[in-house]
């Protein structure tokens, strides 16, 4: 088996790299050139909660460079808005019929895979990662990964995929309902886009009672729309859904102070996009789910909307993070602008 990542930032490059590190077979596909370039020549910087590795793992540009093979599993780790463009390549690469596990944030990449893939599967991803340097990923969160076939089962693919990662240090577990998981996981990167507006890195977002309260709030407004939508939505074992999270948010007791070392500092995958100035945010895979469902369910939704707004206005100016405060934001949802 080898392992195939489309995507080397900071999820895809935390999975591969910890499989290359436990002595399994991986190839990244990588879009951006000096990314590719450093892999090539300096090797995967792999730094963060579990140690410095260098790992010495091939880097592509497309998939028709991986030589794919019957033998290969695919994990995807694109943004969102490059998933379709992914797997044409994929399929226009290779004539076989390979497992296609989709290790993205948002609900919709297992849909759009199975488009054009019979073996679609999911990954729930609750680590921590940044990727904000040519060749370096960082791991900042020791999460777990929740595996499934989409939309619904645990097949022997699951098992495999999920037997290999069990020989890194990524805790994983494997689920039938995969994608209630990832719901559950959507109505957590709501607040990615207040990370970004803001600047606050997860850390100091956790320990600052105003943020706490207004991420608390972005939430329960998403998880009112789901249950409006009859949409499920759960936690891994001993995490629990995202409710638990909403008490702990509203709760007296502020979560740690942000680290001193700056690369232990967790930055959401928006606050990345802003930073990186791509053009491009994935907020209409999290926010704007919200936004649609609450209009198609009779749900006012002014958090997500105004999140939307913000987040997807300042990467198409490519302003970097941090042009907004909690306050500012608040003022503006009761202005209504």
């Amino acid at each position: 088996m080898r392992f195939v990542i489309c995507g080397a930032g900071a999820i895809g490059g935390v999975i591969g790299g910890q499989l290359a590190k436990a002595g399994l077979d991986v190839v990244f596909i990588e879009k951006q050139p000096a990314h590719v370039d450093a892999i090539n020549r300096n090797g995967l910087v792999l730094k963060g909660v579990h140690g410095r590795h260098v790992l010495k793992v091939p880097a592509v540009r497309k998939p028709a460079a991986a030589g794919l093979r019957p033998d290969d599993v695919v994990i995807l780790a694109v943004k969102s808005f490059h998933t379709e463009a992914m797997v044409d390549a994929l399929q226009r690469a290779s004539r076989h019929e390979l497992p296609v596990f989709c290790a993205q944030n948002g609900v919709r990449n297992e849909e759009m895979a199975a488009r054009q893939l019979r073996d679609v599967h999911g990954i729930m991803v609750l680590i921590g990662a940044k990727c904000l340097a040519p060749g370096e990923v960082v791991h900042t969160g020791a999460g777990p990964l929740g595996i499934g076939t989409w939309p619904t089962g645990l097949g022997p693919a699951d098992r495999e995929v999920a037997a290999a990662l069990g020989k890194t240090d990524l805790p994983v577990y494997t689920t039938d309902n995969v994608v209630a998981h990832k719901w559950n996981k959507m109505l957590r990167n709501l607040n990615n886009a207040t990370m970004g507006l803001t600047g606050l890195c997860g850390q100091e977002a956790r320990s600052d009672p105003a943020a706490r309260a207004w991420m608390a709030d972005v939430c329960e407004e998403g998880a009112r729309v789901l249950r409006a939508a009859g949409i499920p939505y759960e936690g891994p074992r001993g995490l629990g859904p995202i409710d638990d999270m909403i008490r702990e948010l509203r709760s007296a007791a502020p979560g740690p102070a942000a680290p001193a070392d700056p690369e232990a500092r967790h930055y959401a995958s928006l606050w990345q996009d802003l930073y990186h100035q791509r053009g491009e945010v994935e907020a209409d895979y999290f926010n704007g789910e919200i936004v649609r469902l609450g209009r198609a369910h009779g749900v006012a939704t002014p958090y997500s909307g105004l999140l939307l707004g913000l987040i997807t206005a300042m990467a198409a100016a490519r302003e970097k993070p941090g042009k907004y405060t909690i306050a500012e934001l608040r003022a503006r949802l009761g202005a209504g602008s």
